[in-house]
């Protein structure tokens, strides 16, 4: 889905930027298998975003479940979704979409915004700036069953009606032209087995930027879906877009190193390609090996702050060794090693010698 220069009718006064970070957010909502679902569908926004900009940002539990920035330093646009999963059969409802539940408090009784007043206080708090807010589910639509996605102002005109009616109970000043910002998108993603589905969208991702190489998706899943769920995890401070970007978003750079991880990972050859090329004692070797094949998995973790501080300080020393050609990988290994075991001792918990051989290992042989 591409940004399109769509604005809303009403008109605002500060920048997206500090409207987002000034404007308190909804309360968070879902926990569980269905938090990760809404989790995993903003991973799979993100495969189908990356290409479609030149800098975008998805920002987990910011407003509503996911909000899509149209960049990731001077946003202008904002797409916001509401990830809803549901168990059984049977779609939802508009009288479900619009009711408003009663809760009881110390002064009596008030009402929860339903999910489309929901939807629509998005608009309200930015309305020079939205430019749809969906609800996405992965049951269809009832009274529009036969679309998968539509802007609700799409539907019958009794029912768009009704929409309108309702919102503008809480929303008084609300105009058509604005609740027909709001629309729902049905998700393919699987609530039974989200991770296989999810695994599945990233490989098919990885082929069509990356073409045939090699890479182990359990780890590159694993490694990316923990960042992703780290982040929408979050639970402190933003008092900055540019803070709640780093902390509970995913940016097009973000992608790019997962890509350049899942590339130099490629180019890690099979233990047994290296072996011949070592001569450990046996027990030695054995562990290295064992390390090394936990560390390729490892390396594709970026926001492993730890292992990269080690990372970079192998790196500082790999062209003196790489360019000499005197020098067998064991020499190679034994030299760096000595570069960087002060640092492994400091960031390595916990430390073992074969442990930082098993990644200088690794860096060697990924080194461009």
């Amino acid at each position: 889905m591409e940004f399109q220069a769509i604005k809303s009718p009403l008109g605002g006064g500060m920048s997206l930027a500090t409207d987002l970070v000034s404007k308190p957010p909804r309360e968070r909502g879902a926990t569980g298998g269905r938090y990760d679902f809404q989790t995993m569908w903003g991973l799979a926004l993100l495969f189908q975003q990356h290409g479609t900009n030149d800098d975008y940002a998805i920002v987990f539990e910011f407003h509503d479940d996911i909000a899509l920035l149209d960049s990731a330093s001077n946003p202008t646009n904002v797409r916001f979704y509401q990830v809803k999963s549901k168990a059984t059969n049977g779609g939802w409802t508009l009288t479900a979409l619009l009711k408003r539940e009663k809760l009881k408090t110390k002064g009596g009784t008030k009402e929860k915004p339903s999910f489309i007043d929901k939807m629509f206080d998005n608009v309200d708090k930015f309305p020079d700036a939205v430019l749809s807010a969906d609800f996405v589910s992965n049951q269809l639509c009832g009274f529009n069953a036969g679309k998968t996605s539509f802007r609700l102002n799409e539907c019958e005109p009794s029912h768009f009606k009704k929409i309108v009616a309702s919102i503008q109970e809480a929303y008084p000043r609300a105009t058509e032209a604005q609740v027909g910002l709001l629309g729902f998108q049905r998700t393919d993603l699987s609530l039974g087995d989200v991770v296989s589905h999810t695994k599945g969208k990233l490989q098919t991702f990885i082929a069509e930027q990356l073409g045939s190489v090699w890479f182990s998706p359990e780890a590159v899943y694993q490694a990316i879906a923990d960042e992703c769920r780290r982040k929408a995890n979050f639970s402190g401070d933003t008092t900055s877009l540019q803070l709640a970007i780093k902390e509970k978003g995913l940016t097009k750079d973000n992608v790019q190193e997962w890509l350049d991880a899942i590339q130099s990972n490629s180019r890690s050859p099979d233990w047994g390609t290296i072996a011949p090329s070592l001569t450990y004692p046996f027990t030695d070797q054995l562990r290295i090996s064992q390390e090394y094949a936990v560390y390729r998995a490892a390396a594709l973790n970026s926001a492993d702050g730890a292992v990269q501080r080690i990372r970079m300080k192998i790196a500082e020393a790999l062209p003196t060794v790489i360019d000499d050609a005197t020098l067998s990988l064991v020499d190679m290994v034994e030299t760096l090693y000595l570069h960087a075991e002060e640092i492994g001792k400091k960031y390595l918990s916990p430390f073992s010698p074969s442990r930082l051989k098993a990644m200088i290992i690794y860096e060697i042989y990924t080194h461009h």
